[in-house]
């Protein structure tokens, strides 16, 4: 199967994540980022293109964890990608609500990346290609 260019992979993504019950609650203005939540939970994961902004991290405090897509993927990689950002999510939600409501917009948070490089933000999924 092809590789999916990015802006198609990041759509894939979104489709799958609302297959498994995640509604879009956001989109920035350029339509490259999308922010999803399950039903009923405070908190979301971001699908984009890129790294998160500090301007992003305030109006979206609520991002735990972000699945970055920059490269071409085929549709089994999106696939991988996002079952694992599901699974930094829960554990991510989890870590939050066990915290407390003093601590449930604390900046931080997991990283699923698809893109090639590393980042400074805490990952269990890592970079898969």
């Amino acid at each position: 199967m092809t590789a999916l260019a990015p802006a198609a992979a990041l759509a894939h993504a979104v489709d799958l994540l609302m297959r498994q019950g995640f509604v879009v609650s956001a989109r920035n203005s350029r339509g490259d980022s999308a922010y999803l939540r399950p039903d009923g939970c405070a908190y979301a994961l971001r699908v984009s293109n890129h790294a998160r902004t500090p301007k992003q991290r305030r109006n979206h405090p609520d991002a735990i964890v972000s699945l970055v897509i920059r490269a071409p993927r085929r549709p089994e990689q999106v696939a991988e990608l996002v079952a694992a950002a599901i699974r930094d999510f829960a554990a991510a939600r989890a870590r939050k609500e066990a915290a407390g409501p003093g601590e449930a917009h604390a900046s931080g948070g997991a990283h699923a990346s698809g893109g090639a490089h590393a980042s400074g933000e805490a990952s269990g999924a890592g970079s898969r290609k």
